[in-house]
């Protein structure tokens, strides 16, 4: 099994959302023709209807608890996960973990709104909040565009629409400017391991292996049928690669890959939420070993 490290567990909570993916949703809300409630459409495609922004709110996704931040909406949130070890939400009540949290914890702080992940691998907190009477709104930051999604989920839910659509807006420009850097550099074969014994690694269609290609690495594991999977020894030895990265020291053999350049950047890049421009310009810096402008 993979290691169980804080930043790991929120990201591997969402690799088997994508295995119970509901259909995508296009384009954003339409107008509500009701005055009072307004409209929120979330990652698995349920309608939810608020009579105002939501005033209380639990979140159980690092990624939407950085995106509150980032929108200007921290003072909404009255509970976090333990995995959310940011400085500014130490006062923050925790409810555990993002999976099956402390639902006693959870419904002592009154929340308007409960974010959560979507899909079918926690069923039990979804129907333990439905008996309770609880909202759930469901963001699944899987891909790099459901960080897009995420931000406007997070945005209608506490009415900060606005907020997010600019949040959007400037991670898109930061992300089209780390294109146009390396666009004319060399492309580096990369191996993403996030650790464990056998290693598991980014495979396919993932946020990490997209911003890998984003900034000029060829993600050697792209040929994987899962978007996560351990991978033997012998499977790493026998591909061809140029840069090995880590999130923490000592988490990998390193003779797995000799001929490699081992990396490590800490675990801020397994998060996909505000900060993927900083974590993707440090990716594009040690993918290409040098400063990206």
């Amino acid at each position: 099994m993979p290691p169980r490290t804080p930043r790991y567990l929120a990201l591997a909570a969402c690799v088997f959302v994508t295995a119970c993916r509901g259909s995508d949703v296009n384009g954003r809300v339409s107008a509500n023709p009701d005055p009072v409630a307004r409209v929120v459409i979330d990652a698995m495609g349920t309608r939810h209807e608020l009579e105002q922004p939501a005033r209380r709110v639990v979140s159980l996704v690092p990624s939407a608890t950085e995106t509150l931040r980032a929108i200007g909406a921290s003072d909404a949130l009255v509970g976090r996960t333990d995995y959310d070890t940011q400085a500014w939400a130490a006062g923050i009540p925790s409810v555990g973990g993002g999976l099956e949290p402390n639902l006693e914890a959870l419904v002592s702080l009154r929340p308007d709104v409960v974010i959560r992940f979507g899909g079918e691998q926690d069923p039990r907190t979804p129907e333990r909040l439905d008996d309770l009477g609880i909202r759930h709104v469901a963001v699944r930051p899987v891909a790099l565009a459901d960080l897009f999604e995420t931000n406007r989920i997070v945005g209608e839910v506490v009415g900060r629409e606005a907020e997010s659509d600019a949040l959007s807006h400037a991670i898109r420009a930061g992300l089209e400017g780390l294109a146009a850097a390396t666009a004319s550099l060399p492309r580096v074969r990369v191996a993403y391991v996030l650790g464990g014994s056998p290693p598991w690694v980014a495979g396919p269609g993932t946020y990490i292996s997209q911003v890998l290609d984003l900034v000029g690495g060829d993600n050697v594991f792209s040929d994987l049928r899962a978007p996560y999977s351990a991978v033997s020894p012998e499977e790493l030895r026998s591909r061809d690669v140029d840069v090995v990265i880590v999130s923490s020291a000592g988490s990998f053999d390193e003779s797995l890959t000799p001929n490699a350049r081992l990396e490590v950047v800490g675990d801020d890049f397994e998060v996909p939420g505000p900060g993927v421009i900083a974590a993707a310009r440090r990716i594009a810096e040690v993918v290409h070993g040098r400063p990206i402008g």
